[in-house]
């Protein structure tokens, strides 16, 4: 296949996806463009890729399936025979149907995947599920990777690409996480304008509709004055569950190739 462009097409509220997919493509295209779904305005614009493109589309993984946003995530996404790597992230737990998820969309939009790979990133909920992810041997895996997908774009045809994953997916989980913000907060509005799927409104930053809110905590690691958490137990309870059960073993990434 001849490539001209590539571009990093990614959801990533916290950056773990982020590293990754821009990581892939400065290994694979030197040049790159970025195309940051996280961005609501972003997602609203129409997106057409042709056959000389190559996209590496990113996504975290919760509770084992792609995020829900409003408008899609891939809606306005198109692609005309455009060969793609699928990739996703997630916290040291399981990627379950998330990667076959970002597969079937994409392909029904166009795209012919040449790869897909699963890679683990510090988890939403815990300090310490892929804590430092990803790291130098990660950073060395990305190589090796990459290496494989120039050898599968050099090939003159591709069977279909198979990943882990089952159809139905796995039922969809609501977050019972919900950050608000506290009395320390100045109405800055920095976590308006940083919510992915606008839960925050840039008039009453204190409070989050919980109906539309990802429980992504973008807004708390990123609240300047550290003044939105998640109030209650649950998420205390929620990390210890996550903690006592995936800590251990250090899960490594997993790839797959036509």
């Amino acid at each position: 296949m001849e490539i001209e462009r590539v571009y990093a097409v990614y959801f990533s509220p916290t950056h773990g996806t982020r590293r990754y997919v821009e990581g892939l493509a400065a290994r694979l295209g030197g040049e790159y463009e970025v195309i940051d779904l996280t961005r609501p305005a972003v997602r609203a614009r129409e997106w057409v890729f042709g056959p000389k493109d190559l996209v590496i589309f990113g996504a975290p993984v919760y509770a084992g399936r792609l995020p829900e946003v409003p408008g899609g995530l891939l809606d306005r996404v198109r692609g005309d025979r455009t060969p793609a790597v699928f990739t996703v992230s997630y916290g040291n737990r399981d990627y379950d149907d998330a990667l076959l998820e970002e597969l079937d969309l994409c392909e029904s939009r166009g795209f012919v995947g040449v790869a897909a790979a699963a890679w683990i990133a510090p988890h939403t909920f815990s300090d310490k599920l892929g804590a430092g992810r990803p790291d130098g041997s990660d950073e060395a895996a990305m190589d090796r990777f990459a290496a494989l997908v120039r050898e599968v774009l050099a090939r003159d045809g591709l069977p279909p690409l198979a990943v882990k994953g089952d159809r139905p997916y796995k039922e969809r989980k609501v977050s019972s996480v919900c950050p608000v913000g506290g009395e320390g907060c100045t109405g800055c509005g920095a976590c308006a304008a940083l919510c992915p799927v606008g839960a925050i409104d840039p008039a009453r930053p204190r409070e989050t509709d919980r109906a539309v809110c990802l429980g992504c905590l973008a807004c708390v690691k990123s609240c300047p004055a550290g003044a939105r958490a998640v109030p209650g137990d649950a998420l205390p309870a929620l990390r210890k569950r996550l903690e006592d059960s995936f800590l251990e073993p250090r899960k490594e990434p997993e790839w797959f190739l036509p």
